[in-house]
């Protein structure tokens, strides 16, 4: 069996504000979508849709969960691979974010963590250039 990675599926407070997040930081675009029975968005790197977001309408149970039960749709981060190291750092700048940064032991990948709404972390791997 091979397994790859087909999409990413968010549940957000404000879509419209995910949507425009990830657009911006990540360089995706805005397809198309199946006609489904809500609204939404589907992002896409090339002609791949990568990530969906929808409106989260459920109500905060957070307070009502007993001390062993989680909340559903816990997400701790999201990572992507850039092959333009100066662009992700040109676009973290643009956008005005904080951002952390380590290296995957080893080797000279990069990896650089950012928070968008809600909470959402985003880890962007690269490569500096020589």
């Amino acid at each position: 069996m091979n397994i790859r990675f087909d999409h990413l599926s968010l549940s957000a407070r404000n879509p419209q504000k995910m949507s425009d997040f990830l657009v911006a930081l990540l360089d995706l675009t805005v397809g198309t979508r199946p006609n489904l029975e809500f609204s939404g968005y589907f992002l896409f790197t090339g002609d791949k849709d990568v990530i969906h977001i929808f409106a989260n309408q459920q109500p905060d149970v957070s307070n009502q969960l007993s001390q062993n039960e989680q909340p559903q749709n816990i997400v701790h981060h999201v990572s992507f691979f850039s092959d333009d190291y100066q662009d992700v750092m040109a676009r973290i700048a643009k956008l005005g974010l904080r951002y952390s940064m380590s290296e995957v032991p080893g080797t000279s990948v990069k990896q650089i963590f950012v928070r968008g709404p809600e909470g959402l972390i985003i880890e962007i791997q690269a490569l500096p250039n020589g």
